[in-house]
């Protein structure tokens, strides 16, 4: 484009580095407001909706599982599967959070029970389900138990326990600090066999990713887990993500884990579930994208300065 002398157009220089810096600060600012508000409505979407699904991260014991004894293991030669947990420091969840136990039957039905606590409640209470089909989307759950005695304090010892009775499979859960207890049935279409492979017998499992949950658990620990009254000696593994070694028979949870929950085992049979605090990222705040916008809205103070500087200095001459 051109002026009517023939020359083009020049910009007033004087103005645009200090036009430029101000426009700097102003979509700093704007950015950072905005990352607040996506923070801050986050939190609240996190309170007020359901998430997508539970985590997990489990013990899975496979076919031919070494006993302490030195025998092998059979699932289809199983009939009782007993823990002795001790439940974890938790007594508030903004979503529910599990210490399940569970076992597939040779037609790929699964059974479970666990102590739980849920939103509102600051004890743990006895809950258990019934899925027909493991593979069925949306997948169907039929209760077995839902806010059941025994009522569980957070740090108290629990047994739980799968076992077959003629054949019928039936649970049990006690609470071995009050000796309080339930115990029932699952349907009579279960057969009286387990399916053979890797099972996922016990888990830690979770809707709720917020650390603050966790921050205090101490730890969610297995002191016992028989197998027709056997302690397992090698072969369990622990699963939460993907995993292309193993192939589990199914999978309690389905999401990863946060990467501050961990499971170690601590000597003999004692399993350990805990908060890891220095890999913590559920509580984490944008430090680094935070540090930049500060860093941008320095440098464009000072460009603006030099520039407001300049101008005033070329008017004085």
């Amino acid at each position: 484009m051109t002026c009517q002398d023939g020359k083009k157009p020049t910009i007033d220089r004087k103005f645009s580095w200090t036009r430029i810096a101000l426009s700097i600060i102003f979509f700093a600012l704007l950015l950072l407001a905005s990352l607040h508000t996506s923070g801050a409505a986050n939190s609240v979407h996190a309170e007020q909706q359901y998430p997508s699904g539970p985590w997990g991260l489990g013990v899975v014991i496979p076919e031919n599982s070494r006993f302490t004894d030195g025998s092998r293991l059979s699932w289809a030669d199983v009939t009782t599967v007993s823990l002795e947990v001790t439940l974890p420091n938790i007594s508030f969840s903004d979503y529910p959070t599990l210490a399940v136990e569970s076992l597939m039957a040779a037609d790929g039905s699964v059974m479970q029970i666990a102590a739980g606590i849920y939103p509102g409640n600051s004890k743990w209470l006895a809950y258990g389900w019934f899925i027909a089909d493991v593979e069925a989307y949306p997948q169907s759950y039929s209760w077995v138990l839902n806010s059941s005695k025994p009522v569980m304090t957070a740090g108290d010892r629990v047994a739980l326990s799968i076992s077959l009775s003629g054949d019928r499979w039936g649970y049990r859960i006690e609470d071995l600090t009050t000796h309080d207890a339930v115990a029932g049935e699952y349907a009579v279409t279960v057969p009286p066999k387990l399916k053979v492979g890797d099972q996922e017998v016990f888990a830690l499992e979770s809707y709720t990713t917020s650390s603050l949950v966790f921050a205090h658990m101490g730890n969610l620990t297995v002191d016992a887990l028989t197998i027709n009254g056997k302690e397992i000696a090698t072969g369990w593994y622990g699963y939460g993500s993907w995993d292309t070694r193993h192939n589990p028979l199914f999978v309690v949870g389905g999401l990863d884990p946060p990467s501050y929950i961990s499971l170690q085992e601590t000597g003999g049979e004692t399993l350990v579930w805990g908060y890891e605090q220095w890999s913590s990222s559920g509580s984490a705040q944008p430090i680094f994208p935070l540090t930049v916008i500060v860093g941008i809205v320095l440098f464009a103070g000072i460009l603006a300065s030099v520039a407001v500087y300049t101008v005033r200095q070329r008017r004085h001459t």
